[in-house]
């Protein structure tokens, strides 16, 4: 089931033109070495033109795990991703429980955290979680940074 939904959400994507082009991890019609080729196009673009060249590189770590459920709601929405397929990626975000084991390597017993609500990030071999972190960082290429040196 989670394929179909994968599959549907591609498509959707695609077919609206909704993947920004500077987005170039977890999507098929992007790579590193297209990012790596972007980007010296760029540069050398602006150092042929005489400009200023600078460049800020930003590593999220636990970049899955910091996924806000509310947020990324809202732009699944956002980008006409409802009804069924929005009910299925919601209630599989919603109302999940973890808890943690705490036990000591020197006692075979086992005792845990108590149970907490998780707000955050896709559970982890989902399928779909890829594509739900592109969704949700799509916005960020598109944030502009001009800086003007006198």
């Amino acid at each position: 089931m989670e394929k179909v939904i994968f599959n549907s959400l591609v498509a959707h994507l695609n077919n609206n033109e909704i993947i920004v082009t500077e987005q170039y991890g977890y999507w098929s019609k992007s790579s590193t070495e297209k990012a790596a080729f972007d980007l010296m196009y760029e540069i050398l673009e602006a150092l042929n033109k005489k400009r200023f060249v600078g460049s800020i590189f930003f590593d999220f770590e636990k970049a899955f795990d910091c996924i806000n459920h509310g947020i990324l709601l809202a732009k699944l929405e956002f980008h006409g991703i409802i009804d069924r397929a929005y009910s299925l990626i919601k209630s599989c975000l919603e109302n999940r429980y973890q808890r943690a084991n705490v036990s000591n390597d020197s006692s075979n017993e086992n005792n845990f955290s108590n149970w907490g609500r998780v707000n955050y990030g896709v559970p982890q071999g989902l399928i779909l979680g890829p594509l739900l972190f592109l969704i949700y960082n799509n916005d960020l290429p598109k944030i502009p940074l001009k800086i003007n040196l006198h």
